[in-house]
């Protein structure tokens, strides 16, 4: 039976055996080939990389200095290209159109600035200046611009009270005088700030009642000279006077006072009228010299006439007067005549104190100029 199959059949095991090892063959050779192929692509591509050359043949870079130009162009245009930069900002500018505006009475949009609506007529108002070197926000009387430019708010009326640099004078009182708020040397004059409280005086205590002529003599270019002798009595703080007279002749000292009695100056004789019917009266009003022996002080006091109503009194012998100051850190100062005191720097002399008419005149050493404080 098996000789009958055809030869195909009786051998099928070897020739599927005999082609297996035919197709194994078949392969180990690829392989090995591809092997050897990778192997040698390997090497050159090694070989390139060392040699600093691609294996490949080069693109040719592409021209691209006509773009850079472009692309410089655009970012930075000529000048003559430019447009010009419009500041007027009632017309139309890059970009913006036409400006306008809503009519007063229609409500119609107009062109801005227009005197009349080209719908209704209507008048428009006129645009309204606004200097703003002027403009106070919280109307404390410092212009909005200044306090920006000295670091005070605008929008806060409070800080003009304020003294930003501490030198006795706030922020609206050296805006007002022009002088800088922000320099504690800047201000305006401490003048401003010294109030007179009170004046004070020493009465002389001695008081001239009555005189004497004396006989008179001659000088030594033969003039004649008179000669008097004076009463005086002492006068208490409340203006009594003493029952004790003292006769002094001209250029003696008056006992222990430390008077000295230096000249009777005889005037003539005042007529006044006194009473509800105007007598007529005669009063002395002669005067009387004396000098005080400390300091060679002089004063005059008029001889007492109990008979006249217009006796001026004892005179001061000095004239003192208090002085306040609305400055920080400055105590008041007590002030007389030829004396001078000092407010943060500055000096001030004291010219004159006058008790009767309460006034005291001071004069500024800064620029002489002298004032009076009543």
């Amino acid at each position: 039976m098996a000789n009958q199959l055809p030869p195909f059949l009786r051998h099928y095991d070897r020739l599927a055996a005999v082609i297996s090892l035919a197709l194994l063959l078949v392969s180990l050779i690829f392989l090995v080939q591809k092997g050897v192929s990778l192997r040698q692509e390997v090497s050159e591509y090694n070989a390139d990389i060392e040699a600093g050359q691609p294996s490949k043949a080069q693109v040719t870079p592409a021209d691209n200095t006509a773009d850079l130009a472009l692309v410089a162009a655009v970012a930075k245009p000529a000048a003559e290209a430019l447009l010009a930069n419009q500041t007027d900002l009632t017309l139309a500018n890059l970009g913006t159109p036409e400006r306008r505006l809503l009519c007063v009475k229609c409500t119609k949009p107009i062109v801005w600035g227009a005197e009349k609506c080209s719908f209704c007529a209507a008048v428009q108002p006129k645009e309204e200046k606004i200097d703003l070197a002027a403009v106070d926000s919280d109307g404390d009387g410092i212009p909005d611009v200044e306090e920006l430019k000295l670091g005070l708010n605008p929008q806060d009326g409070n800080d003009a009270d304020l003294d930003k640099d501490n030198d006795g004078f706030s922020n609206i009182e050296e805006y007002l005088a022009k002088t800088d708020m922000a320099d504690a040397k800047s201000h305006p004059g401490y003048e401003t700030r010294i109030a007179l409280k009170k004046i004070e005086g020493t009465k002389l205590r001695l008081r001239a009642i009555s005189k004497m002529t004396l006989p008179s003599t001659k000088d030594a270019e033969g003039k004649v000279v008179p000669h008097y002798q004076v009463t005086f009595v002492s006068v208490d703080e409340a203006g009594n006077a003493g029952t004790t007279p003292v006769r002094v002749k001209d250029g003696n000292p008056i006992g222990k006072t430390g008077f000295v009695f230096v000249r009777f100056n005889e005037l003539p004789k005042k007529q006044i009228q006194v009473g509800e019917h105007k007598q007529l009266r005669f009063v002395d009003v002669s005067t009387v010299d004396l000098k005080r022996t400390s300091d060679n002080k002089a004063i005059t006091t008029v001889i007492y006439d109990e008979n006249n109503p217009e006796w001026p009194g004892d005179p001061l012998l000095e004239q003192r007067a208090t002085l306040e100051f609305d400055v920080p850190g400055v105590d008041p100062v007590v002030v007389a005549p030829g004396g001078t005191f000092t407010i943060k720097g500055e000096k001030y002399a004291v010219l004159s104190v006058d008790a009767e008419k309460n006034v005291v005149r001071i004069q500024k050493n800064a620029n002489k100029s002298v004032f009076e404080l009543k």
